[in-house]
């Protein structure tokens, strides 16, 4: 019965990573007569959705149950497609903004609601490795849909890839409904605190806790850097935009790897593991800010991502190992939710400042984020050892 869910998990992964517009994301929108400004104040308007509304649908999944969360958000993620292809066709922006804020709210119910699932179906020492599986499986559907998106693009132009996206989203919910309910949740003790917002809310009164979801915040900014700048480091390395396909491949097949590196190491070395990777990751960073030699600034944009994936699985492990120890195992979802936030706060500065973060210079937004990540994973296992 396993091997079924697991499968169909996957298969879901698979189809919501093949997002045929992905290349040319930006031209959907502005070859819609969406100007830079509006495009970034779209961007702007699905983070607040998701920052605004992450809790409340953490608390709805935690009511209807991580099965029927994803079914929902496969739902509305689907007519987040359709709003999105007939706002291309239609030339609407209003239409866009609804795309955007139906979108926030698919993500807002996945958010932390997949994880939550996983960690229920499988022990924490095996969480991380399938957290990084099904993972794999978007990826490969991202990888496949960058390869084929130039033949839909010739067939049909924008409105075939995005009828394509959408078909895929679709299959999706048939997928997602065939998957098997988790595990009964076994209820708290009747303790104070324990299945209660009041319970919730105390999870982050301490300090290790504050400190992981800083840290996620860091890794949430740093693909956010990866996302929008890593094609300017690439033109001011003198190579063209063009290569920019071939590394985004690249580094996503390397990025899948993390799976078997997870496999290798034991649960009781995940805080060495995560204490090495984050400080590897941020010192990585930095060199990339200010390296100029084009071989190596392409070997370090095709590993990046893994280094930063790698210690974020680890990471989301252990932040659901701390729900367990705090009681709250029955608002899984609603305490991720929570913890989701402040990579969605970061989002939102950067999105809205970001000709601001531009002006400043790409190399000091890398060194900064790499010095970041360095700090607070320092500082995390310092913490944790006392």
């Amino acid at each position: 019965m396993k091997k079924v869910n697991i499968d169909r998990l996957d298969t879901v992964s698979f189809l919501n990573g093949l997002v045929f517009y992905a290349p040319v994301a930006l031209l959907v929108r502005t070859d819609a007569g969406v100007t830079m400004a509006q495009f970034f104040v779209l961007q702007a308007v699905l983070s607040l959705t998701v920052f605004l509304f992450e809790i409340p649908t953490g608390m709805i999944t935690d009511k209807i149950g991580y099965r029927n969360t994803m079914i929902l958000a496969q739902v509305t993620m689907f007519l987040a497609r359709v709003l999105l292809f007939a706002a291309y066709v239609g030339g609407s922006y209003a239409l866009f903004v609804s795309e955007a804020v139906v979108e926030g709210f698919a993500a807002c119910f996945l958010s932390g609601t997949q994880d939550a699932y996983i960690y229920s179906v499988y022990s924490d020492e095996r969480y991380a490795v399938k957290a990084a599986h099904v993972a794999n499986f978007g990826t490969a559907g991202f990888v496949a849909s960058t390869l084929l998106y130039v033949v839909l693009y010739h067939l049909g132009g924008i409105r075939m890839l995005i009828a394509a996206t959408m078909t895929a989203c679709g299959v999706g919910i048939c997928c997602v409904a065939g998957i098997g309910r988790e595990p009964a949740m076994t209820k708290p003790e009747s303790d104070a605190g324990r299945g209660s917002s009041a319970g919730v809310w105390a999870v982050f009164k301490n300090v290790h806790m504050i400190l992981m979801v800083l840290l996620g915040a860091g890794f949430s900014l740093g693909f956010l850097l990866i996302n929008f700048f890593y094609v300017d480091k690439l033109m001011a390395c003198g190579l063209r935009e063009e290569w920019m396909s071939p590394i985004i491949i690249a580094y996503s097949v390397v990025q899948m790897s993390a799976e078997k590196m997870l496999d290798r190491i034991e649960a009781v070395h995940y805080r060495t593991a995560i204490l090495v990777s984050v400080i590897l990751s941020g010192m990585v960073m930095i060199l990339f800010a200010f390296c100029r030699m084009t071989v190596a600034v392409v070997g370090i944009m095709v590993l990046l991502p893994l280094l930063l994936s790698f210690p974020a699985y680890i990471l989301e492990s252990m932040q659901n190992q701390y729900i367990d120890q705090c009681g709250q195992a029955d608002q899984r979802a609603t305490v991720l939710s929570v913890a989701n936030m402040a990579g969605n706060l970061v989002e939102i500065a950067f999105l809205f400042a970001s000709a601001y973060s531009v002006g400043i210079g790409v190399l000091a937004c890398f060194a900064g984020a790499g010095a970041m990540l360095i700090v607070l994973g320092a500082a995390m296992h310092m913490w944790r050892k006392r």
